[in-house]
C-alpha cells in the first residue's frame, strides 16, 4: 500500500468514526455542496480505497470547517500535500495543526521532518525545539530524540548532543536492538563528529 492510500484508509476511518456533519466544498462537479459532501461520506462508508487524494482533502477541509479546534485534519491534510511533493505547503498545514494542540506529537514530528527536508538534510535551530519537544512528550519516539541531538551537535553544541544521547540510550530498555547503534554514534559526538541518526 502506499503512503497516500495509507493516509486516505487513516482519514476514512476518522471521518467515519467521527460522524461528523456534512457540509459542502467547492471544486467538486456540479452537485449541491451537501450533496457532494454527502457523497463522499457514502464513499468513506463503502468503499474508502476508492476515494481519491483530492476527495480526501475535500473532505478534510470540510472536517476543518466542522471541528475548527481540532489539529487532526489538518495534520492529515499536511500528509496527502507532503505525500504528493507540497513539502512547503504541508508544513503549513502543520503549523496549523500545531497551532490548535501545540502538544500534538505526530504533527510535532511530521512538522520538523518536513523542515529538514526543505533545509537539504540539516537540522535547524527550529526542527531541533520540534524534534526535542516531541520526544519529551514521547519518550517512545526515540528518532525525535536522536535527530534533536544531531541539531545540537550540527549548532556546534556537541556537550549537549552527547549528553541527549547518553539520556535517551539510558531510557530504552536492556534488550532494545537500538542500543547496539548507540556506542558508535555517541562515540563520534564526543570526537566531533554529527552523522545523521538511522530511522526506527
Amino acid at each position: 500500500m502506499t503512503r497516500t492510500n495509507w493516509i486516505i484508509l487513516v482519514v476514512c476511518l476518522a471521518v467515519a468514526v467521527g460522524g461528523y456533519l456534512l457540509i459542502g466544498k467547492p471544486g467538486m462537479g456540479d452537485q449541491p455542496m451537501k450533496d457532494r459532501q454527502a457523497g463522499l461520506m457514502e464513499k468513506i462508508q463503502t468503499n474508502p480505497q476508492s476515494l481519491t487524494p483530492a476527495e480526501t482533502l475535500s473532505r478534510l477541509e470540510a472536517t476543518v470547517q466542522e471541528r475548527p479546534d481540532d489539529p487532526q485534519p489538518h495534520f492529515f491534510i499536511g500528509e496527502i500535500l507532503r505525500s504528493q511533493g507540497r513539502t512547503s505547503d504541508a508544513a503549513r498545514a502543520y503549523q496549523s495543526a500545531l497551532r490548535r494542540d501545540g502538544e500534538y506529537v505526530p504533527a510535532l514530528l511530521a512538522l520538523a521532518d518536513a523542515l529538514v527536508d526543505l533545509n537539504n538534510g540539516a537540522v535547524s535551530p527550529e526542527a531541533t525545539r520540534l524534534f526535542a519537544k516531541a520526544y519529551e512528550l514521547d519518550e517512545t519516539q526515540v528518532r525525535a530524540g536522536m535527530w534533536a541531538a544531531m541539531g545540537a551537535a550540527q549548532a556546534g553544541d556537541q556537550a549537549k548532543a552527547e549528553q541527549a544521547m547518553r539520556y535517551i540510550y539510558s531510557r530504552l530498555p536492556e534488550d532494545d536492538p537500538r542500543r547496539e547503534r548507540f556506542a558508535p554514534m555517541i562515540e563520534a559526538l564526543g570526537s566531533g563528529e554529527a552523522a545523521a541518526p538511522e530511522t526506527e
